[in-house]
Parts: C-alpha cells; sequence; structure tokens
C-alpha cells in the first residue's frame, strides 16, 4: 500500500516544474512520514515536498518535516532526499 502511495507522490510531482512545491495530500504526509520514520530518520510528520528531478539513481523530492501540531511550521533541520528509482525502491537520506 506504501508503495502505491508513494508511486502516487511522485506521480503527481513529475507533473510539476523541478524545484516546484508539491501539493501533498493528507495520504502522501503519512506514506512520506512514515517512509522517513522506516529508514530511521526522526520526522515527526512530512510538511513541504519539492520536485528536485532526476539524479545518477533516480527522481528526487526533497521533504521538509516539522511539528506535528497542525501548523504549518518546519524545521530547518528536519529535511531529506527521498530518491525514487527505476527498480520502485525508495532511498531516504538526510538533505
Amino acid at each position: 500500500m506504501k508503495q502505491i502511495i508513494l508511486a502516487t507522490f511522485f506521480a503527481i510531482g513529475a507533473a510539476s516544474a523541478a524545484a516546484e512545491e508539491m501539493t501533498l495530500t493528507p495520504d502522501m504526509v503519512k506514506a512520506a512520514t512514515a517512509t522517513i520514520k522506516m529508514h530511521g530518520f526522526n520526522c515527526p510528520i512530512a510538511k513541504i515536498a519539492w520536485k528536485k528531478g532526476p539524479d545518477a539513481r533516480g527522481d528526487v523530492v526533497k521533504v521538509h518535516c516539522g511539528p506535528d501540531d497542525g501548523s504549518t511550521n518546519v524545521y530547518a533541520d528536519f529535511s531529506y532526499r527521498l530518491t525514487f528509482r527505476s527498480d520502485g525502491g525508495i532511498d531516504v537520506a538526510e538533505w
């Protein structure tokens, strides 16, 4: 299920121009947050995502995390690189 949501996450972002902010649906927020946490990182909740374009490993999205308090606040030091690989996998690293 997460793979389907994340595929949707990227497909929506792929329609955006490079370095353009993506509009995150609630399902996309949940999937991005869970994926970042699954890779051992601290992300209370994914709040903002930017499509950054492809690199050598796949398509890259920068995700900013923030407090899970209903605000639009983000943490400057809580941003992560999600790389959507052509084999369907997703790599997560600190930005």
